[in-house]
């Protein structure tokens, strides 16, 4: 078996493990700052906050924004572990898919969880503890997870949960109040997955030295064709 043919099954294997993720497009971990664990997204935009020990952690109004976030701005899930660090007697918003040109979105509301406006509260969460989040849109109808139990699914008949522009902000109220609809916390991550069959699934992160190879096979085929002419 010659170098080249070797190097090329290498690769192929390792490209297979890397794509072994299936269904999960997109993940931010804040093991590599704010960036996709799996190297296929943008980088988040932050306003405010800190990144460290695997947290993204945030005061009122500080945030997180995603462009060109979802594969599909119809037919797509997400999915996110947070906490929130007081009691929260009122709204405040986790996810806005109308770059907070609308009120609608997914909030907390006191223990409870609720996308606005057309679901109910579901659920029931507490200060200081981690919790898991799950959200997904397919053919209209938009589900909600919370720790991995299915806990709302409604049509959403106004497409309140198609993300316009494709672009995503969490934790930060939208700008058409007063700005109070938020609150203090911290995120262990981010995941934006085609649909609902890969929450919770452990992410792998796409190996290092994967361009490496990719570089130094690319370099092996430039030197067998200078070779030959």
């Amino acid at each position: 078996m010659t170098a080249r043919i070797i190097l090329t099954t290498v690769v192929a294997l390792m490209i297979g493990a890397a794509s072994a993720q299936g269904a999960i497009v997109k993940s931010y971990d804040f093991t590599i700052g704010l960036g996709d664990t799996l190297a296929n997204g943008n980088t988040l935009t932050p306003s405010g906050g800190t990144v460290a020990g695997g947290l993204y952690t945030f005061g009122p109004n500080q945030s997180l924004r995603l462009t060109d976030a979802l594969p599909s701005t119809t037919d797509y899930a997400i999915e996110m572990r947070l906490r929130f660090d007081a009691c929260i007697s009122g709204w405040a918003k986790l996810l806005d898919f109308q770059d907070r040109a609308s009120d609608d979105g997914l909030y907390l509301w006191g223990g409870q969880a609720i996308f606005f406006p057309i679901g109910d509260q579901f659920g029931s969460v507490s200060a200081g503890q981690f919790f898991t989040l799950g959200l997904e849109r397919v053919n209209g109808l938009l589900t909600a997870f919370l720790n991995g139990t299915q806990v709302f699914s409604m049509p959403d008949v106004g497409n309140n949960a198609v993300s316009g522009g494709n672009i995503l902000n969490f934790f930060v109220d939208d700008v058409t109040g007063d700005h109070s609809e938020t609150f203090a916390g911290a995120v262990d991550f981010i995941r934006i997955h085609d649909d609902r069959s890969t929450f919770g699934t452990t992410v792998v992160p796409v190996p290092a030295s994967l361009p490496l190879l990719a570089a130094a096979m690319g370099l092996f085929g430039l030197m067998r064709r200078r070779k030959r002419t």
